[in-house]
């Protein structure tokens, strides 16, 4: 039988790499949503088997897009994915009923494994450095606070990048910071060239692991 997902996730082209990912791997994909709310919607109109989705969602909270899905679809899996590695976000997540927790940026192979894993019901799948998160948060390890040093980044790219970092979308920065959305854009492309990354989830990990941004 053909696994059926969907995908809900704000960051376009992670989107789309996800659902490539999964149609390479066979999966059926129904569709991708880019807020908690059309997640939701697509879930329940096209009851699929696994539903990745995003926790940095715009307005409605990934754990609660999850929540709500094993609420109303038991039979639907939930992977949660996020570029924030932080305890209780793991915990949050987990405990909203996520089957299993992936960190950004991921490779394929970590994606297809687990729905592989949820699926057939052997593992519960955690990326090794939420695994690490996770038995640090149980075991009451003290946060590390090592300073660490970041790209030179403007105070404006700052401001863009904290937002970014909290699953704005890039209309939401340009209405908080009163600048046009293309504006949002260029600094968005200089954040990226001194960050060296290529996509808002690369850029939210880094930005938080470096200390640029409290999460």
């Amino acid at each position: 039988m053909t696994i059926r997902a969907i995908a809900v996730e704000d960051d376009e082209a992670v989107a789309r790499l996800i659902a490539q990912v999964l149609a390479a791997h066979g999966v059926e994909v129904l569709g991708t949503a880019s807020t908690g709310e059309e997640g939701v919607a697509l879930a329940m109109s096209k009851r699929p088997d696994v539903a990745l989705v995003d926790l940095g969602l715009p307005k409605m909270s990934g754990e609660d897009v999850i929540a709500t899905i094993r609420r109303d679809l038991p039979g639907t899996a939930c992977i949660a994915l996020t570029a924030v590695d932080i305890p209780a976000r793991v915990l949050s997540a987990l405990r909203s009923g996520a089957s299993g927790y992936i960190l950004k940026p991921f490779h394929a192979s970590d994606l297809t494994k687990a729905v592989d894993d949820v699926l057939s019901g052997e593992a519960a799948p955690i990326s090794p450095r939420a695994a690490k998160v996770l038995l640090a948060e149980l075991r009451g390890d003290a946060p590390d606070q090592k300073p660490s040093s970041g790209p030179a980044l403007s105070k404006r790219e700052l401001e863009v990048l904290q937002l970014l970092v909290h699953g704005h979308t890039y209309a939401d920065v340009a209405h908080a910071l009163s600048i046009a959305e293309g504006t949002v854009q260029t600094y968005v492309k200089r954040i990226y060239e001194k960050m060296d990354v290529s996509t808002k989830a690369e850029a939210a990990l880094l930005a938080v692991a470096r200390g640029l941004v409290k999460p």
